[in-house]
This record gives C-alpha cells, sequence and structure tokens, in this order.
C-alpha cells in the first residue's frame, strides 16, 4: 500500500466508468507506536493517512467525496473530549468528518433496489447512523442506536471515499454550490429540529441565540426569523453583530463589551458566592430587557455550554424553555433555580405520561418518614398506569412506602452505603474542574443506583430499566443522577417543587446527546441532539424553495484540513468551513452534476426527451444515452426523434466504442405513449410509427459502437421491445419486463413479436434450454400480458445479466471494458441482419399456449392472441425483416379496429378485462 496506489486528489472518478480503487487518501486520528490515542490539538492529531475504500453492504452506499464540511465534532475526535473516539471502536484510524458532497459511487443491492438513488448523482450526506431493522426506528431512527457518523463511528467523510447507509444520502439543491452544500448539513439540520421540533418556536416569540455569528448560530439565526421570532443574537464583534442582522435577528449583544466583562462565568458551588454572581448578571438581563420591550426571552438557543449556562436560564421569562445541542466551553452545566410549584398529575401530563412507563420518584428529601410531595406523586404515577419505583433516603422511608403504596419495589440510600466504595456526594463533581473525580462518581454513586434501579424497572423492550419519567424534588442536586439514568431519547425529569435560588448541575452530553427533557414548572430544558433523516430533508426542502439560505463557507484545501479544524478550535472563524476533496478549484462555483462531469471532459448532446452524455475513457468515448420522459418514459413520436438525433450524433463520433441505455428516474421505459397511439386516426398511421420505431430500434441493434441496455425498474411493451433491441442487455433485481400489449387488445407493434422469441431460440441454441419449452415460454410471455422479474428473463434469454446492485453502473462498467477491449461477453442484437429462419414447432397445441389461447377467447380477446401466434410464425419461418413488416401491419390494423380502440379506453381508465390467471407453478 502507498500513496500511489489511490487515486490522485482532485482525479475525476465516473461512478462504473472508473473502477473503484482499493486504496484513498484520508485525514486520520490514529494511535502511536505503543497503540495509545494519539490526541491533541487539531492541527497535530490530525494525520493524512491512505486506508482502504470501505466495501459496502445490501443496504449501503458509497460516495465520491467532492467537498466535506467541518464542524466541531472534529475538535472533539482530534482531543479525545469528552472521550476517545478510541473508546467507541476498535479501530486503530478515527477517519472524522460529518456530512459531504458526493457523488454516488456505488450502490448496495437493497438501495439500489429501493431505486431512490442512482450512481452519478450529487447527494447531501447526512452524517447520523442508525439501526434501520430496530422496531424503535419507526418512532424515530433517532432512537435505535443512533451514532454520528466521523465522530461515534470511524469511517467519516475527510476521505475520497465514504460509506453512509442509503437513507443518508438526501437531495442537493442547485440553488446551492457545491461546497455550500457541503457546508450546512450538520449544522443547520441540528438547528431546524432544536427550533422546530424540540422547542417549538413560534411566531412573535422572544428568541436568544448564543454564538449568533458561529455553525450553529447563524443558522438558529436564520431559522428562528423564518418561523416569524423575534431574535437577539450574542456575538463576540460589531462585526458579527451585522453579520446576524443582515441573516434576520433584530438586535444583538457583543459578550466582550466591557459593561459584560465579568458576566458569563459558572455558578459558584459556594451558596455565599451566588449573591455576587446574580449581581453581575443583572447587566446582562438589563441587555436582554432593553432589546426585547422590556421583556425576557421565551426561547434560548444554546450550544456554548459552562460558560454561559447560567446566564441563561436566568433570561427565560415564565413558560420559557432552553434548547441546546452543544455545550464547547465545558459539559458540567449548573443554573440557579426558579420558582413555581405543580402538583404532580399536572406535571405528569405535561410530559405525556403513558401506561407502563417506568417512573422513578425519589422519596424523603429530609429525615421525616412521611413525604406528602412523594407520595403524591407515586399515587399520581401509578394512577397513569406507570411502573414506579421510589428512591428513599432510609430505610424507615423506604419501608413505608412499600408497605403502603403498590410500586414495583424501593431503593433505600442507607442501605447501599453499606456496600462497599458506595457514595452519595452532595452535588455532582465538576467534569471539567476535575474529570477523575467525577470518574469516581460514575464507578460509586452512578452505576451503583443505576443498577439497582434497574432490576426493579427492567423490561423486554428497555432490559436496562432506565426510567422514562424521573420526579426530581427540590432541595437535593441530584439532577447530573436523573439525567443519567433516564431512559435515553425519551427521557423526562420533571420537578414539582419551587427550586428558587437552589445551584443544579448535571452532564451536558446525557441530556442534549440523548435528546432528554427536564420540565420545572415553569421553565424547561431541553436536550437536541443533531436530526433524523426526515428532519435533514426537509431543510433541503426549504433551501430549495429559497426559503432559507446558506452562509457562503469559506473553502480551504485538502492540505489545509488540520489547520482548518484549528481555527474552528480558536473561535479564528466566522461561518462555516469546507474542505476539497475530489474536487478542485475549478468545481467551486459548480451546483450540478454535469457542470462536475464536464470539467471533467465529458460532452452533452441534449434533446427534449433524451439526452446523451460523452465520456472519455482513454483516448477513447463511452457514451450514456438516457430517455427522460416524465413520469414513465414512453415512448412517443418526440422520443424517436431525439433517438434519431442521439444515434447521429454519436454516429458522428469515430473514437466512439460503446453505449449505455437507460431510462431517467425509477424506470427503464414503461412503453409506448398510448394516448398518441389512440389519436391515430387511420391503421396506416398506426403502420407508419410502428415501422419508424423498428427502424429506430434496428439503428440501436446495428450500431457500429455496440448498446447496452441498463434495466433498472419497469421495461414494458416497447421498452421491453427498446432494450431487446440492443446488443448487450443488462438488468437489475428490481427490474420488470413484459409485453402488455395483449391487455390493449393489440399485439407489440415494434418488434417484440420477432425479436422476444429470437432471443429464447438463441438461449436454447447456446445450449441453456430445450428449444421447444423456450419457445413456449416466449408466446406465453406475448400472451399472457404479465410481467416478469429479471431472474426469470435471464432464464428466457431476454436479458444477458442480472446485475449485483444496480444495472446502470454495471452496465456502464461493461461499456468501460469494450472500449479497452477487455469484455469477452457475447454482443448480438435479434435485429442485427442476417437472422436466420427457423422452423416453428406446432406449439399451439401445448397446454400451457392453449389455456392462454382458451382464456382470450372466452373475454373475448381472441383477435389479438391469433395475430400474435402468426406473427411470430410468420417472422421465423420467412425471416426477419418480413415478421417486422407483418407486425407493424397488424399492429396498425388492431390498434385502429374498434375493439383496438375499446381496449386502449379500457386500459387508460383501468378497466381493462382479466388476464389469464398465473399458473400455478407461478403462484
Amino acid at each position: 500500500m502507498s500513496e500511489s496506489s489511490a487515486l490522485s486528489l482532485g482525479a475525476p472518478f465516473r461512478p462504473g466508468l472508473d473502477p473503484l480503487p482499493a486504496w484513498q487518501h484520508a485525514w486520520a486520528v490514529v494511535k502511536d507506536a505503543l497503540g495509545r490515542p494519539a490526541h491533541g490539538e487539531p492541527r497535530d492529531a490530525l494525520q493524512r493517512v491512505v486506508v482502504a475504500v470501505p466495501e459496502i453492504g445490501p443496504n449501503e452506499v458509497l460516495g465520491y467525496v467532492l467537498y466535506a464540511g467541518l464542524t466541531y465534532n472534529t475538535i472533539f475526535a482530534a482531543r479525545g473530549v469528552p472521550i476517545s473516539v478510541f473508546d467507541l471502536h476498535d479501530r486503530d484510524r478515527h477517519v472524522p468528518g460529518s456530512g459531504a458532497v458526493v457523488l454516488v459511487a456505488a450502490l448496495g443491492s437493497e438501495a439500489a433496489r429501493q431505486a431512490r438513488l442512482r450512481v452519478g448523482e450529487l447527494r447531501v450526506l447526512y452524517p447520523g447512523v442508525s439501526d434501520l431493522l430496530s422496531p424503535r426506528a419507526g418512532q424515530d431512527p433517532m432512537h435505535a442506536d443512533f451514532k454520528i457518523q466521523g465522530y461515534e463511528t470511524p469511517d467519516g467523510s475527510f476521505a475520497q471515499f465514504v460509506r453512509g447507509q442509503a437513507p443518508q444520502l438526501l437531495e442537493h439543491s442547485e440553488r446551492l454550490t457545491l461546497a455550500e452544500g457541503s457546508s450546512y448539513m450538520l449544522d443547520l439540520e441540528t438547528v431546524y429540529k432544536a427550533l422546530y421540533d424540540v422547542a417549538r418556536v413560534q411566531a412573535d416569540e422572544r428568541v436568544f441565540v448564543e454564538g449568533a455569528a458561529g455553525g450553529t448560530g447563524i443558522y438558529a439565526v436564520a431559522c428562528a426569523a423564518l418561523r416569524g421570532a423575534r431574535v437577539t443574537g450574542l456575538v463576540s464583534t460589531e462585526d458579527k453583530g451585522g453579520l446576524v442582522l443582515a441573516r434576520g435577528a433584530r438586535a444583538w449583544i457583543n459578550r466582550k463589551a466591557p459593561a459584560l466583562a465579568d458576566v458569563f462565568t459558572p455558578v459558584p458551588i459556594d451558596p455565599d458566592e451566588r449573591a455576587v454572581w446574580r449581581a453581575a448578571g443583572e447587566r446582562l438581563i438589563a441587555a436582554v430587557r432593553e432589546r426585547n420591550d422590556g421583556a425576557l426571552v421565551d426561547v434560548v438557543v444554546s450550544s456554548v455550554g459552562r460558560e454561559l449556562f447560567g446566564r441563561m436560564i436566568d433570561l427565560l421569562a415564565p413558560g420559557g424553555r432552553l434548547v441546546f445541542y452543544g455545550a464547547t466551553s465545558g459539559y458540567t452545566l449548573a443554573f440557579l433555580g426558579k420558582p413555581g410549584a405543580a402538583s404532580a398529575a399536572e406535571m405528569l401530563r405535561a410530559v405525556d405520561l403513558r401506561p407502563n412507563e417506568a417512573v422513578l420518584v425519589y422519596y424523603g428529601a429530609g429525615a421525616d418518614v412521611e413525604d406528602r410531595v412523594g407520595a403524591d406523586a407515586i399515587g399520581a404515577a401509578l394512577g397513569a398506569g406507570a411502573r414506579v419505583v421510589a428512591v428513599a433516603r432510609l430505610d424507615a422511608q423506604a419501608a413505608r412506602v412499600q408497605a403502603s403504596l403498590p410500586v414495583n419495589g424501593t431503593v433505600s440510600l442507607e442501605t447501599l452505603a453499606r456496600s462497599p466504595g458506595f457514595r452519595w456526594p452532595e452535588t455532582m463533581p465538576d467534569y471539567d474542574v476535575d474529570p477523575d473525580g467525577y470518574r469516581a462518581y460514575q464507578d460509586q454513586t452512578l452505576k451503583p443506583l443505576g443498577q439497582a434501579i434497574g432490576r426493579l424497572l427492567a423490561s423486554p423492550d428497555n432490559p436496562r430499566g432506565n426510567p422514562d419519567v424521573v420526579v426530581e424534588r427540590a432541595g437535593q442536586d441530584t439532577l447530573g443522577l436523573s439525567t443519567f439514568l433516564a431512559r435515553p431519547h425519551t427521557g423526562r425529569i420533571v420537578y414539582l417543587e419551587s427550586t428558587e435560588g437552589q445551584r443544579l448541575s448535571f452532564y451536558a452530553p446525557n441530556v442534549w446527546m440523548h435528546g432528554k427533557r427536564v420540565v420545572f414548572p415553569d421553565f424547561a430544558i431541553l436536550g437536541s441532539h443533531l436530526s433524523n433523516a426526515h428532519q435533514a430533508a426537509e431543510v433541503v426542502r426549504l433551501l430549495d424553495s429559497g426559503a432559507l439560505a446558506v452562509h457562503a463557507p469559506a473553502i480551504e484545501p485538502w492540505e489545509a484540513l488540520a489547520e482548518a479544524n484549528q481555527a474552528i478550535h480558536e473561535n479564528r472563524h466566522a461561518g462555516t468551513i469546507t474542505c476539497r476533496v475530489g474536487a478542485t478549484a475549478t468545481l467551486d462555483g459548480a451546483r450540478t452534476a454535469r457542470q462536475v462531469y464536464e470539467a471533467w471532459g465529458s460532452r452533452y448532446v441534449d434533446g427534449q426527451t433524451v439526452r446523451v452524455r460523452l465520456d472519455p475513457v482513454g483516448s477513447d468515448w463511452v457514451a450514456l444515452i438516457t430517455v427522460d420522459v416524465p413520469p414513465a418514459n414512453t415512448i412517443g413520436g418526440a422520443t424517436l426523434d431525439d433517438l434519431e438525433r442521439a444515434l447521429d450524433a454519436l454516429d458522428a463520433e469515430p473514437r466512439l466504442r460503446a453505449a449505455v441505455l437507460t431510462g431517467a428516474g425509477t424506470m427503464f421505459v414503461a412503453g409506448a405513449d398510448v394516448r398518441q397511439l389512440r389519436a391515430f386516426a387511420q391503421p396506416a398511421d398506426v403502420e407508419k410509427f410502428a415501422l419508424r420505431a423498428q427502424q429506430v430500434f434496428a439503428r440501436i441493434g446495428r450500431a457500429r459502437a455496440p448498446v447496452v441496455a441498463a434495466v433498472d425498474g419497469y421495461a414494458l411493451g416497447g421498452g421491453n421491445e427498446l432494450q431487446m433491441a440492443c446488443a448487450y442487455r443488462v438488468a437489475s433485481a428490481r427490474a420488470e419486463i413484459g409485453q402488455p400489449e395483449i391487455n390493449l387488445h393489440v399485439l407489440p407493434g415494434f418488434g417484440g413479436t420477432q425479436m422476444l422469441p429470437r432471443l429464447a431460440a438463441r438461449r436454447a441454441l447456446a445450449g441453456r434450454g430445450q428449444l421447444y419449452a423456450l419457445l413456449v415460454e416466449a408466446l406465453a410471455m406475448l400472451l399472457d400480458g404479465r410481467r416478469r422479474g429479471a431472474r426469470e428473463a435471464l432464464g428466457l434469454g431476454l436479458v444477458d445479466e442480472v446485475a449485483p446492485a444496480d444495472a446502470l453502473s454495471h452496465a456502464l462498467g461493461i461499456a468501460r471494458r469494450i472500449a479497452d477491449g477487455t469484455f469477452g461477453g457475447p454482443l448480438w442484437s435479434p435485429l442485427a441482419p442476417g437472422a436466420p429462419t427457423l422452423a416453428f414447432p406446432n406449439v399451439e397445441r401445448d397446454p400451457e399456449i392453449q389455456r392462454l389461447l382458451d382464456h382470450h377467447a372466452r373475454i373475448p380477446r381472441a383477435a389479438p392472441a391469433r395475430a400474435i401466434l402468426d406473427v411470430v410464425r410468420v417472422g421465423l419461418t420467412a425471416g426477419l425483416e418480413t415478421g417486422l413488416a407483418r407486425e407493424a401491419r397488424e399492429f396498425g390494423r388492431l390498434v385502429a379496429s374498434e375493439d383496438g380502440r375499446a381496449g386502449i379506453d379500457r386500459f387508460l381508465a383501468r378497466r381493462s378485462l382479466p388476464l389469464p390467471p398465473r399458473r400455478e407453478s407461478e403462484g
């Protein structure tokens, strides 16, 4: 392995045409020679490496990274804060990077079957990975073993190729440049969820945004303003204040102004120091009121953490919410409580307590055996159908609860204290100041108590017994414990009593990274973490509509990636930053896949319904022909015109060596334009149209550069005839192939009666089946009007290969091998000149054919069924050209007949007469 074995940085990579390399360039956090994580400052910890290109599974996708956005997650990964990323996996290298713009490079088999993604498309990488098969994914994928790619997984986007789950790849809005598209995903979708789905910001509410000129902050300003809220931003310079005003804020506050110089500090642990701390905060409160018509704020959007958190709680008006999704200045968050009390029943309704949920209640805040508030909380939870465990300070309190209330159990701290190693501190140790003390708190307090509670509340869907709701109590600082215990993603902590003036603290990641809520009678703290893929897709929709805009990122070269992350860590940046990976500076203004391919030397031939892309392969060319007639890629006169123009253009390319023919969207070609057929007045008009289609298809079959069909989705009627005409045919597993013309009371008219039996006979002559049996199957397909799957079509000889995933990338790979002379497969079109005649066996007596003819006689649909048999017989015995002419003539006669018009009308009205039942062997 060496750098020379990887694709050069900035080199073109055209999926399908260019083979995937085995190795790739990446940036990674690594381990030292002794196997220890080499964490440090980003400029030092991030190292350039060469790593293997990842293999993908059935539900996964590989993307060629063009631009990768920079986020704080990389700083956390580099510094090993709050934990080493190597504690999350068993790799020796951790490739960070959360979000990118990619060119879809390869699809897994199930991702291809879904057909939402196509190789060669531009997509935005949403950096959330989850267990797609978990039932909890139906509630929210973030509840199903969710991880941030590039932080909690070792395979992020700071590499040439990135592996992702199919739902991660979202639309790229062509309103944005590729660099812009790579820069917003983690920041903007995090903010969208936090404001719209967690805090539920409403029009005319007052919103205060920390770090308002930073990556997430500037988007929080824009999203809140779009909602109609009145936004004030907290910034560090006057220039940044102007920036937030430009994005929709009504006011800003400079946190570095002299009047606020000593304001932003954590709440002191010592009660005697709190009066001075509160007095200093009045200056910030006054500044906020001054900018909000004398009022406090309804919503605070927080991400800075330790230094600002206590002040942000002070800014909340009654009923206010603080939503946070990070804590960049430190993870121990402390604040002073507020006045306000409510009954247990009221607070449990507020957090939507449901039957059979697990509830933990702290009972006995003092030494008294009786605790009316605790007993009321237990009673209210039991009345709601919950399962309840009480944690009491004293054995006597636990015994009283156990004797008087039908709880699941009790845990006595007095009993636990008899166990060696258990500690019950007055407050949670400060992780940022004393990390060793916090780790001891985890081992000596959190884990023993969690295990004792978990044994009482465990259930099949919650094996660890995490409480869904924790009823907290005033007079104790156990919020750090409660936020640890509450169930990830759905856990709620509620207070019933006034906490005015009390210091409360918790470890930030336990709330924000698990989406937990802390609800007081008069305010709430709401954790919000990233978003799910649907929320991210909603962000794309808002961008594409122009409702939101992306702040243009600074664009850095690949070589500067580590230093750019250092700048973010040192707050030397404004807005967002992205880095070139597979892109060069020439693509910085590009918005579309076409511009990318053109920059890589491709040329285009455009038509209204057919487009051609010509790609260089060495000194030669390969063409991609795409039929694009939404919604079903039908073949009408305009499509035939454009196909002919495309073929003319390709004939003029002396170095063209191969072409691939495919359909846009989720299908190949659904058939002829039936409405256009219905509009023809005379049989001769229909016959002329059919002859023209046959001639165009013959040009495809006889082209100097072989045409390879890439069949994804439906290839029906004229669509199947089009793919059969090609020199080589590749289908995906999701392809469905058929000749449904009998359903319209007509027969195939674009060569189907001639090509289908010839392909079946070819398979027999190649020793892959018995001729009579294959001809019966071919005729049955023409007569029953039903679709065949890809494997059945392969068995009949209608396609040459079933691709392992999508047909397009496989067909492009074949075209490349044709171009470079390494393809050894047979290239043959049933419309090639010199097709031999063939004795036609008496298949009418076959039981299956007789069954089908009998069915059509009863419907009645006998005329087209008999015509199919006659035309097939003529073509095989008298030759291809005679058969094609007879087919076109019969097609014209049947389409223009009274029965044919009635059949077409019924088809268009979805009232067709019944097709023959499937054979029992087909189910």
